[in-house]
Formats: structure tokens, C-alpha cells, sequence
């Protein structure tokens, strides 16, 4: 009897536990899709290779919505859609276009490590790509 007691206080212990835990990571998810779909946004650091270009952006601007879809405007030409996805879990943002977009933009299509969230308004990502360092700041507008 004291067997199915310990038994079964264990199994509810786990299942609580899990339970709270798929709660705090359905939390986290929440909040970095709030924070990233909530307004517009602008490359304004982007260093490649130790080269700073983050003047080949002026003029872009990002928007992400809640259903993982993306646009990017710029004055004077044609809006750009894309996708992208985040993991709070892994630290990760990834973005892609639907078509082949224009340079710059094209050195954004990838997957990026959330180096420093800086606040709900400036993240700081990078990645390494055939031995070639990018880092990139997002600043909300």
C-alpha cells in the first residue's frame, strides 16, 4: 500500500512539474512574440566579417507578425514578405524571405543567436557562416 502511495504522489509531482514547466516555456514564447511583433523595426548595427555596413540598411524597415509571416519596406521599392521563427529555449531568431531578395537583405535570410536582449526594444544577434562572422542589432522604431 505505502508502494501505490509513494507511486502515486510521484506521478502527480511529475506531472505537475511538467505541467508548470510547458507553462513557463509557453510564457517565454509569448513574450518574445509580443515583443518582436509588436512594431517596427530597423537594422542599426550590422558588422560582417568585421566590416560595419550597417549603412546598406538605411531606409529598411521590418515588421513580424504574430502568425510568423514578415514584411520589409523601403521607400521606393516593392514590399519584400518573408517568414521567420524564434526559441526562446534556444536562443535563436531565424528569418527568411519568400523570394530572392535584394542585397542587403539577403545577408538577413539565416538563423541568428540572440547574443543580448538588450530590452523589448533593441536585440543583438549573430551567426558564422563559411568562417565569416555577422552580428547584427534590431532596434525598434
Amino acid at each position: 500500500m505505502k508502494n501505490k502511495i509513494l507511486l502515486l504522489l510521484t506521478t502527480i509531482l511529475i506531472i505537475s512539474t511538467t505541467s508548470c514547466k510547458k507553462a513557463v516555456e509557453q510564457a517565454k514564447e509569448e513574450a518574445v512574440i509580443g515583443a518582436i511583433t509588436d512594431g517596427t523595426w530597423y537594422v542599426s548595427r550590422f558588422v560582417e566579417g568585421g566590416v560595419n555596413i550597417t549603412a546598406d540598411f538605411t531606409g529598411w524597415e521590418f515588421q513580424y507578425f504574430q502568425n510568423f509571416t514578415s514584411i520589409a519596406n523601403k521607400t521606393g521599392n516593392a514590399s519584400i514578405a518573408g517568414t521567420w521563427s524564434g526559441n526562446a529555449t534556444t536562443f535563436a531568431f531565424t528569418a527568411s524571405f519568400n523570394t530572392t531578395p535584394p542585397a542587403p537583405l539577403n545577408k538577413l535570410a539565416s538563423t541568428w543567436t540572440v547574443t543580448r536582449a538588450v530590452s523589448t526594444t533593441k536585440g543583438s544577434y549573430s551567426r558564422t557562416e563559411s568562417g565569416v562572422v555577422y552580428q547584427m542589432d534590431l532596434t525598434k522604431k
